[in-house]
């Protein structure tokens, strides 16, 4: 078998990039569906699973002016445990009740009263808690009556806003995602909780586009601005009448976008944090399923 290879989308500046143009680049990243950034004074580095989302980057950074201020170049570099090195020291994340904690930082069993713990090994899959958006998703999770419901967790990553879901009260929870790595570090997740064998948290290899998949009392989707502009129509068909979705990974300059997007639902809260915004939104019960 051949050695995995990641391919890399570089930005190689000819000088440290300022606040300004640095802030405005991340933006831009958010869009690109990278797996993971390595972020230097003056080298920016993407790695992502396939090289025509790579590419795919490379156009949109490309329209977007950066070929004016950077050299852009592609590659695809071994897999020599990057991924684990770059998140070998992360800590433990406390969101309200909600702490997630990789192994070396798991709380005394002595001193979880009151706290849901959820071990996490980090890895290329989203959600270990340390981006604003997952933060964001757990504190909006925590201010919804979950007893009995039903949850969706679309594009789960590392599965943990669905098993926080089940943790706060939810009768079961699903998580898709359309990447294998991400469903392989998901059921990880589930192992490492004590869930795998036990039923009420299921992942499955899916995309919006699964005729399987039926509406949800609660529909979680921390995915990019972009994804929730273009897919809105599709997740908001998966709210039943009356549910609720946690909708995330969007920045404040996109929120009105992803408002319209979700032209059947009414935002209920909105949550932020630095500039990245979260929104409970309730489907009307009247709204049109089609």
């Amino acid at each position: 078998m051949s050695p995995r290879t990641w391919p890399v989308l570089r930005l190689v500046f000819p000088t440290a990039l300022d606040d300004e143009r640095r802030e405005r680049l991340l933006l831009d990243v958010d869009d690109c569906g990278a797996s993971a950034l390595d972020d230097a004074d003056d080298v920016v580095s993407l790695y992502f699973n396939l090289a025509a989302d790579r590419d795919a980057a490379l156009d949109l950074l490309a329209g977007r002016g950066w070929l004016t201020l950077a050299t852009l170049t592609t590659e695809d570099v071994p897999d020599e445990g990057w991924a684990a090195r770059s998140q070998a020291n992360l800590p433990a994340v406390r969101v309200g009740a909600v702490v997630v904690a990789p192994p070396w930082d798991l709380p005394p069993v002595d001193r979880r009263d009151g706290l849901v713990v959820i071990e996490v090994e980090p890895s290329t899959g989203f959600g270990t808690g340390h981006h604003q958006s997952t933060r964001l998703c757990l504190r909006a999770l925590q201010t919804l009556d979950l007893r009995g419901v039903r949850v969706l967790d679309i594009g789960t990553g590392s599965g943990v806003l669905a098993v926080a879901a089940v943790r706060l009260g939810a009768r079961e929870a699903l998580g898709i995602d359309n990447d294998p790595d991400a469903i392989e570090s998901a059921e990880d997740t589930l192992r490492r909780n004590d869930l795998l064998a036990s039923g009420p948290v299921r992942m499955a290899l899916s995309g919006l586009d699964d005729a399987a998949l039926v509406p949800a009392d609660v529909v979680c989707a921390n995915l990019t601005g972009t994804l929730l502009r273009q897919q809105g129509a599709r997740v908001q068909r998966l709210i039943a009448p009356g549910g609720c979705a946690v909708l995330s990974g969007f920045t404040e300059d996109e929120a009105r976008w992803v408002r319209e997007a979700f032209d059947a639902c009414d935002v209920e809260a909105a949550h932020e944090e630095e500039f990245w915004v979260a929104y409970v939104m309730r489907r009307r019960a009247d709204a049109s399923q089609t």
